[in-house]
C-alpha cells in the first residue's frame, strides 16, 4: 500500500471516529509503528490531524468530527454469499462495519447455485433491503452479459464482493476483492527468491478466485520462463469434490517424484495438504528439507507441522470496504457516480516450510 493509500484511511478512520490509535492502524494496515507514526507526522504537518498520545485527531477535535463524520445508518443490507467456509471472515468485516456506521446485516448462503442467489436478490428487493453485497457464482471466462443486465435493473445499489464482471463493459457495479492473483504471483516469487525453479501447484478449484490464483500463477512463471519446470495439478488430476478423490495424495506424491519438484504452492484444500505432509513424511520426504511447500489461505498454516508459509487474504479488509462502499452508494442514490473497483493485497507469512532447494 502506497503512503497515499494509508493516508487517505487513516483520515477516513479518523473522520469516521474522531481520533486514530496507532495501535489499531498498525493491526489495520499490517505496517510498523514507525511507518504510522511518520503517516500521523505528515498528516499533523499538513494540518489535518492533531497529535495525541497514543495516536492523533481530527483538527478542531470533537466539532470538527462530529461535523465530518457520516451519519449512522439506520436500514439493513442483504449479504449473498456462496459458502460460510470461505466468507465467515468477509462477514465478519460486514458486520464490524455495520457496528462502526449502523444497520443490519441479512445473511444467505446460495451453496454455488447462481439460479438460487437471483431469487434470494429478487427476495431480498422485495423485503425492503437498502443495498446488497453479492459474490456470485461466477467464473472468470462465463458469459457476464445476463448477470450484468439483471444487476443494472436491480432498483437497490449492488456491490460484488470477491467477484469481477471481466468484458462486461463500463458502468455497473462496483467491486471490492483481495487481489488473488498478486498473491499467486508473490507466492511464487518467494520460492523463486529462494532459488526453486522445479515448483508443482495445485488448484483444483471451480470458482472466480481459483481461476485468478491461477492466472497469478501463470503469470509469475511466465515471467520468469520456467516452462517444463513448472507443473499445475488440477481437477481433472485430483478431483473437483469438496475433498480430494481416493489415491490423489499418493497421485501428487508421484507428480512430486515424477517432476523432481522442490518446491508445491497448494490453492485450498489445507486438511488435504496436511494428510499429503504426513504422507510425504512416510515416504521419506521431508518439508521443508526435501519440499519446500507455501499455502494459498492461512486457515491452519500455521498449526502444520512444520508451520506453512501461506499467502493470507484479507477477506475481514473486504468485507468491511464493502460495506462502507454500499452505504455511501445507499447515502448517494440520488446521486449517479461512476463504479469503484477496490482490490485488497494479500499478505505473505513467511514460516519454517519454506527454505532454499537442497539441490
Amino acid at each position: 500500500m502506497l503512503a497515499a493509500e494509508r493516508r487517505a484511511h487513516i483520515v477516513a478512520r479518523a473522520r469516521e471516529e474522531g481520533a486514530v490509535q496507532v495501535a489499531r492502524l498498525v493491526e489495520e494496515l499490517g505496517v510498523s509503528h514507525v511507518t504510522i507514526r511518520r503517516d500521523l507526522d505528515a498528516l499533523v504537518d499538513e494540518r489535518v490531524l492533531d497529535k495525541v498520545r497514543g495516536g492523533a485527531m481530527l483538527r478542531g477535535g470533537a466539532e470538527a468530527a462530529s461535523a465530518s463524520a457520516p451519519q449512522r445508518f439506520t436500514g439493513s443490507i442483504g449479504l449473498i454469499v456462496p459458502t460460510s467456509y470461505y466468507y465467515r471472515h468477509v462477514a465478519a468485516g460486514v458486520s464490524a462495519a455495520l457496528r462502526r456506521r449502523g444497520g443490519e446485516m441479512k445473511l444467505v448462503v446460495s451453496e454455488y447455485d447462481l439460479d438460487e442467489e437471483l431469487r434470494l436478490l429478487d427476495e431480498f428487493v422485495r423485503d425492503g433491503i437498502d443495498g446488497l453485497l453479492f459474490a456470485p457464482s461466477i467464473q472468470l471466462d462465463d458469459d457476464h452479459r445476463p448477470l450484468r443486465e439483471r444487476l443494472d435493473s436491480v432498483r437497490v445499489p449492488v456491490v460484488l464482493v470477491e467477484r469481477t464482471l471481466p468484458g462486461s463493459g463500463l458502468g455497473g457495479p462496483s467491486t471490492v476483492r483481495s487481489a488473488h492473483e498478486q498473491g499467486a504471483v508473490g507466492a511464487v516469487r518467494h520460492l523463486l527468491d529462494l532459488g526453486h525453479r522445479r515448483i508443482v501447484m495445485i488448484s483444483r478449484g471451480r470458482t472466480q478466485t481459483a481461476d485468478l490464483v491461477r492466472a497469478g500463477w501463470a503469470d509469475a512463471i511466465g515471467q520468469a520462463r520456467l516452462g517444463r519446470d513448472a507443473l499445475l495439478l488440477g481437477a481433472d488430476d485430483l478431483g473437483s469434490g469438496p475433498t480430494w478423490n481416493p489415491g490423489a495424495v499418493e497421485l501428487v506424491l508421484d507428480r512430486l517424484r515424477e517432476h523432481r519438484a522442490t518446491a508445491l504452492f497448494c490453492h485450498g484444500d489445507e486438511n488435504s495438504l496436511l494428510t499429503l505432509i504426513h504422507r510425504a513424511r512416510s515416504a521419506g520426504i521431508t518439508v521443508p528439507d526435501d519440499l519446500s511447500i507455501i499455502a494459498y489461505d492461512d486457515e491452519i498454516s500455521a498449526l502444520a507441522d512444520p508451520p506453512l508459509s501461506a499467502v493470507a487474504p484479507d477477506r475481514e479488509a473486504v468485507g468491511s470496504l464493502a460495506t462502507r462502499l454500499l452505504i455511501d452508494r445507499i447515502d448517494d442514490a440520488g446521486e449517479p457516480s461512476a463504479p469503484l473497483h477496490v482490490h485488497v493485497e494479500p499478505r505473505l507469512r513467511i514460516r519454517a516450510s519454506t527454505v532454499p532447494p537442497a539441490r
